[in-house]
């Protein structure tokens, strides 16, 4: 018989068949860590780029210029063509962390709480996950974005009115005139940055009051969740574990960074393949429980730092 995903909450017959036949199917396990990470990452909605590597280090090079080094020349006839070099970015290295825990969960517990108890221990399991990955990815892009501007006014909306969409336009612009392809579509910012935006008075003047008008709205597009708002052609992200607040960073996601995930074959373990989760669970021998595991042995990289922007003073 099937188990269906999630599971319900067994019924006790006996032994507690149906716990322990979820628990005994990895695969099953890491949905439901999935289902959670899913919900909760911010950082791989920003570093979009999915790399692989099976040393355990990565080496990549870092704004490239999309340009040769020399422009065309004209060519008279019966002539050589000139000859340019086409140059390459710094070269830089990263190598990949094991980041990982587990967690026990004691037969009496499931037997008297039922399924809630291991659906816990998953969120805290994958809660500790997030914090830690999410933590070292977002100060990477912190340290590495530099090019900034101040906010024309403070977007909390004390004293001057703020100029949102002035303020982000011109740092879209700032990022399009450096000519390397660039186009900017995310705006990373904190929970209160995040709230003075969806509540700002004059955005909300140009928001659609009925769903069905947001996809053709002038400025909103699309709502996504609680933590994401797509507002004037950008896809806001919040997030709590912003190393510095304040500021409000623009950025092409789809240029900007990468994870690096390192795919250790090791015996027990399953992986889905998508986000580079791996997930292990045992019965353990000397006492009355289970033990599960979740690792990711991944860095992040910032391969194109000139493709963000940061507005800072936006909560003054």
């Amino acid at each position: 018989m099937p188990i269906e995903f999630p599971p319900a909450a067994p019924t006790l017959s006996g032994d507690f068949l149906t716990i322990s036949r979820f628990l005994k199917e990895p695969l099953l396990v890491l949905r439901a860590l999935r289902t959670i990470s899913e919900q909760l990452f911010i950082s791989d909605k920003i570093l979009t780029g999915e790399l692989n590597t099976e040393s355990g280090s990565v080496l990549y090079e870092q704004n490239e210029s999309i340009y040769a080094d020399r422009p065309p020349q004209p060519v008279a006839p019966l002539s050589e063509y000139p000859l340019t070099s086409v140059s390459t970015g710094p070269a830089l290295t990263a190598n990949t962390v094991k980041w990982g825990n587990d967690t026990e969960i004691a037969d009496e517990s499931i037997s008297r709480q039922k399924y809630p108890v291991v659906a816990r221990g998953f969120r805290k399991l994958m809660n500790s996950h997030i914090q830690q990955i999410d933590s070292v990815a977002l100060s990477a892009i912190s340290t590495a974005v530099t090019q900034n501007t101040p906010a024309v006014n403070s977007w909390a909306g004390s004293g001057a009115a703020p100029v949102i969409l002035r303020d982000l336009m011109r740092a879209h612009a700032n990022i399009i005139n450096l000519k390397q392809g660039y186009m900017p579509d995310v705006v990373l910012c904190g929970l209160t940055t995040f709230a003075n935006v969806v509540s700002d008075p004059a955005l909300q003047l140009l928001l659609p009051r009925e769903y069905p008008g947001v996809e053709t709205a002038p400025v909103a597009q699309g709502l996504s969740s609680t933590l994401m708002r797509r507002i004037g052609g950008f896809t806001f992200i919040a997030s709590p574990n912003l190393p510095v607040t304040g500021v409000a960073t623009l950025l092409d996601s789809t240029l900007f960074g990468s994870f690096v995930d390192e795919l250790i074959p090791s015996e027990g373990y399953v992986s889905d393949g998508v986000d580079n989760l791996q997930v292990m669970t045992e019965r353990l021998g000397k006492v009355d429980g289970w033990r599960v595991r979740a690792r990711r042995t991944v860095v992040p990289i910032i391969q194109e730092s000139a493709a963000a922007w940061k507005i800072t003073g936006v909560d003054a």
